[in-house]
């Protein structure tokens, strides 16, 4: 007689596992970018700021051309 050939039953494809480590890099990359856009926002922000106060300040002692008036 012939003897009986047992088969098992293989894991699942790793294809899902596969697609979840892809979603995982997908949502990484927005992360990073959204940080990278919130910090250039941050310094234009800072950079407008602080141009803004920095001319609030001239504007007491005026200068042309290097040269200082003074107000009596």
């Amino acid at each position: 007689m012939k003897k009986k050939v047992v088969r098992r039953k293989t894991a699942a494809p790793a294809k899902p596992a596969a697609r979840k480590a892809e979603k995982k890099n997908f949502l990484f990359l927005i992360k990073s970018w959204m940080f990278v856009v919130m910090f250039a926002l941050m310094l234009g922000i800072g950079a407008i700021v602080g141009t803004f106060i920095n001319t609030q300040m001239n504007a007491d002692n005026p200068q042309v051309a290097g040269v200082t008036i003074e107000a009596e």
